[in-house]
């Protein structure tokens, strides 16, 4: 098969470059953190929000379900401990809102936890263990393993690619666990009737090449390619454009165009649904940056952003910015209370000397952000509309389509955040048409 080049994106500057290598996890173990309590929020997924099924005071076990929706978009949350349910409260959400969460104290001795049952298909194994996509759009994968009857589904495409920088969760998972990931993907080619397996991962992980090549050659019609380290490399439009030379539509689902795509880590939790019958209870992830030992850690959905900090050593120097996701897609937290979960692969710290934020100044009309945004955007334009109040503007500029990839920023001359706008745009704008459509009704 033929690799292809997707439209937009960029290489890394030498500046990047240079900070990855200082921030890179070099231990090469996978840490596994233990803590006192648990702080799990009831909704890590995009669609219907959860009721809380447990109450103050209850024994749970991990992998019981502690909050679910009967609506089919919609993913279960189980405890990630077995522990003591000690209070029901309100913990903070990126855009400065609170959400329910349940407050678990972890219990001193070791108990089995709670298994799915094993006569379940694997479909509905995968609803129940309340998997979602782990790559970070939490969208609830039973229903993604579920597209439209005359949709015929060419190959199972398995995202490691990891673009952003800095992030080694995907890498490690792989290096470690790339059989499981495998057996998730064969799971899912087998739900959707796939023909075959394509896995993507960035040549600049050399070690989860050779894990995954190696667990490949066991399976049938299943192949592992090294793709370019071009950002953004790991959306799924651009990994669709890559391996298949294929546009997802505008108007439709990227699956309508015979690949469906999923993050490895989503396929690893397919396995261990079916497989060993566990919920989706921990996950990777890369505390890395300004912190004095940067690690991946196996840790308990709820674990708070400071206490695995902590157990990275803390900061080193004053810390200017916490960042949950990766330097592009990732946002700022300023509460290190802020319980991680099933979105949660990355904290990156930056200290006053490496945050490099400068104030912004006017846009200069060089149109390197048109160039570089891969789905064919006019970011300074809308940007532009947007500050000035215009969504009708924005709407036909097409805002709503903006992945939030970050390029458009990285790239501007003069230092406007044009992704956040452009993703400000594009909510405001769905906001509206929701709004335009209830009262429509």
């Amino acid at each position: 098969m033929k690799i292809h080049d997707f439209s937009g994106g960029f290489f890394f500057e030498p500046s990047t470059k240079q900070l990855k290598k200082l921030f890179a996890v070099k231990n090469e173990n996978v840490f596994i953190f233990e803590p006192k309590t648990v702080t799990i929020p009831f909704d890590q997924h995009i669609g219907a929000p959860n009721e809380l099924v447990v109450t103050i005071g209850d024994n749970v076990r991990q992998g019981q379900i502690i909050a679910k929706s009967s609506a089919d978009i919609s993913g279960h949350v189980h405890s990630s401990v077995s522990g003591t349910v000690l209070e029901i409260l309100e913990v903070p959400t990126f855009d400065g809102e609170t959400q329910r969460a349940i407050k678990i104290q972890c219990a001193n001795e070791k108990t089995l936890p709670e298994l799915i049952p094993a006569d379940l298909a694997p479909e509905i194994a995968v609803r129940h263990a309340g998997i979602v996509g782990l790559g970070g759009a939490t969208f609830p994968t039973h229903i993604k393993l579920d597209p439209a009857d005359h949709i015929e589904i060419e190959a199972v495409i398995l995202n490691g690619a990891e673009c952003e920088p800095f992030l080694a969760s995907d890498d490690y998972l792989m290096r470690y666990e790339s059989r499981k990931i495998l057996r998730g993907g064969e799971l899912a080619r087998q739900i959707i009737g796939a023909k075959k397996i394509l896995v993507g991962i960035e040549s600049d992980k050399p070690k989860a090449l050779a894990a995954m090549k190696k667990a490949a050659k066991a399976i049938p019609e299943c192949f592992v390619f090294a793709l370019p380290v071009k950002y953004p490399q790991g959306g799924e439009g651009q990994l669709l454009e890559t391996l298949l030379a294929k546009e997802s539509p505008i108007d439709g689902r990227s699956v309508e165009t015979g690949g469906f795509t999923i993050n490895v880590a989503t396929a690893f939790a397919i396995a261990e649904a079916v497989d060993a019958r566990k919920s989706l209870t921990h996950r990777y992830v890369t505390i890395t940056g300004d912190v004095a030992e940067p690690k991946v850690i196996s840790f308990p959905l709820g674990s708070s952003v400071g206490d695995l900090i902590d157990y990275c050593g803390g900061f080193i120097g004053t810390p200017s910015r916490v960042i949950h996701g990766g330097p592009m897609m990732g946002k700022t937290i300023t509460n290190l209370d802020f319980p991680l979960a099933k979105g949660s692969n990355g904290i990156i710290v930056f200290n006053q000397e490496h945050d490099g934020k400068l104030p912004e100044s006017p846009c200069i009309r060089c149109n390197r952000c048109v160039t570089v945004c891969p789905v064919r955007l006019e970011p300074q334009s809308i940007d532009l509309a947007y500050r000035s109040g215009d969504l009708f503007t924005c709407d036909q500029l097409m805002a709503e389509e903006c992945i939030n990839c970050g390029c458009c920023t990285y790239v501007c001359p003069a230092r406007r955040d044009l992704a956040a706008k452009i993703s400000a745009a594009g909510n405001e704008i769905k906001s509206l048409k929701k709004e335009l459509a209830a009262n429509e009704k």
